[in-house]
Parts: C-alpha cells; sequence; structure tokens
C-alpha cells in the first residue's frame, strides 16, 4: 500500500508517493502541463487524480476513474497539507461507475429510446 502527500508552499506544489516524486502521467492523458493542484475541480486536480490512480491502481483504471475520484477526493482537499493512502483510494472509488455518454443519453437508454 503506498502513501501519497501533497504540500502547498506558497506558490510551490510538491506531492510525492512513499516520499518519491509522483509522475505527472502525462504521457497517459496531458489534462495540466502546469502540475498538479487539489482544493477544486480543474485541470490541475485532475491531472493530479489521473496520477494517483495510475499508480495506485494502473492505466486502464486511472483513466475510467479520474474524473469521479478528483471530484469526490481530490478536490475536498482543502488544506495545504494533505496524506491519502491506498485503502483510502480504494474505498472513495467503491461504488462509482463511470458512464461514457451524456445524461440524456442515459435516460434515453434506460427508457428503451435507442
Amino acid at each position: 500500500m503506498s502513501t501519497y502527500a501533497g504540500i502547498r508552499n506558497g506558490e510551490v506544489i510538491t506531492v510525492t508517493v512513499d516520499g518519491a516524486p509522483l509522475n505527472l502521467r502525462l504521457d497517459l492523458r496531458t489534462l495540466s502541463e502546469a502540475g498538479f493542484e487539489w482544493g477544486y475541480v480543474g485541470s490541475g486536480p485532475y491531472q493530479l487524480a489521473l496520477a494517483i490512480l495510475a499508480q495506485e491502481l494502473g492505466d486502464h483504471r486511472a483513466l475510467d476513474n479520474y474524473r469521479s475520484f478528483c471530484e469526490n477526493t481530490i478536490a475536498r482537499l482543502k488544506q495545504d497539507r494533505w496524506v491519502l493512502d491506498g485503502d483510502q483510494i480504494k474505498l472513495s472509488l467503491q461504488g462509482v461507475v463511470e458512464v461514457d455518454m451524456t445524461l440524456s443519453q442515459l435516460l434515453d437508454k434506460v427508457r428503451g429510446k435507442t
């Protein structure tokens, strides 16, 4: 189980996994070339969510779940220092299902209109 830590010192943000710098994973998807952020929903927090999930769960699951992980966990980190462990990350994804369609498309499908 890995431990992830974030520290904001003025304008400088550092995120580590087990004490080593966390890879941005721009190779997987470029959401924010400027780096990581947290405490809101946006490109920096999405990049952080993607990088954490890729490290913890693998690339495929990261791509499938980074949006909900950001919105439910990363955006809620309001302090300048935080720590998350692998168990907390896995727990935050329980019951989350990503759907690759609009709400209107999903409702049409449920209603049998497609």
